[in-house]
């Protein structure tokens, strides 16, 4: 299910995720939908209503989406893309660690939420940790490792993604 949300995904205008080419581009159409996602669980998000009616709502939502989609995309960008873009660079590297340790407090805040209290101030630390991270790696990492690497090495880089199997997990 596709919403349309305004506001914070001018990250994802057309031409920056064109811009990413094969290289990258599954990874920037997840990013597309966690933001939607980040979006969705903020306080008072039009993009919720008549999809998500109340705050129990949101809290199972963001669970749910946690443990059957982004765990999942965590896993990719740790186990399949930081080993094949590791090494290029310091600068890479030190991102590459940031964004794991993202991934962690991302994960820690979520599962936070069994414990039910302070839920709307937790789903907006979660919304405002994947607004930050996506574009960690949409805005800094991606461009570092574009401009890194030749035009041969980014087409070989989209050809081990696709080998070992990281594609879009988010199939309409």
């Amino acid at each position: 299910m596709i919403f349309f949300v305004s506001g914070r995904l001018d990250i994802f205008a057309e031409k920056n995720i064109m811009e990413h080419e094969k290289s990258l581009l599954s990874i920037s159409h997840d990013h597309f939908h966690i933001m939607m996602v980040a979006q969705i669980i903020k306080k008072d998000s039009a993009a919720a209503n008549g999809f998500l009616k109340n705050l129990d709502e949101k809290v199972k939502y963001a669970v749910h989406f946690f443990d059957q989609e982004l765990a999942n995309h965590f896993y990719l960008e740790e186990h399949i893309f930081q080993p094949l873009t590791k090494g290029i660079s310091e600068e890479i590297d030190e991102l590459l660690e940031k964004m794991k340790a993202e991934h962690k407090n991302i994960e820690l805040l979520v599962r936070s939420l069994k414990n039910k209290t302070d839920l709307e101030n937790k789903l907006n630390l979660i919304s405002s940790a994947l607004e930050n991270h996506i574009q960690l790696e949409e805005r800094i990492l991606f461009p570092k490792i574009k401009e890194s690497l030749s035009e041969e090495e980014l087409e070989a880089l989209a050809a081990k993604l696709n080998d070992k199997g990281y594609e879009n997990i988010y199939k309409n």
